[in-house]
């Protein structure tokens, strides 16, 4: 598998947030099960995304970082 020269602390960190977005996501799915709300999938992809932004958001400016320093 190519990792497009990630170290493996943001490759860690990306599998981390994608874990927890799953969560979200699999709390807002049994919401709705339980409560028949489509809010709650709403809720759980939102939660997931606050989650997950933050780790893409740090992963691009560190590779920007790196990009600049290697020029």
């Amino acid at each position: 598998m190519k990792n497009l020269g990630l170290t493996a602390k943001e490759v860690r960190a990306l599998v981390v947030a994608g874990l927890l977005e799953t969560v979200c996501i699999a709390g807002g799915v049994a919401g709705y099960l339980a409560t028949d709300r489509m809010i709650w999938i709403a809720i759980g992809v939102l939660a997931g995304v606050g989650v997950s932004l933050p780790a893409v958001i740090t992963l691009v400016k560190a590779r920007k970082e790196r990009d600049r320093a290697s020029r």
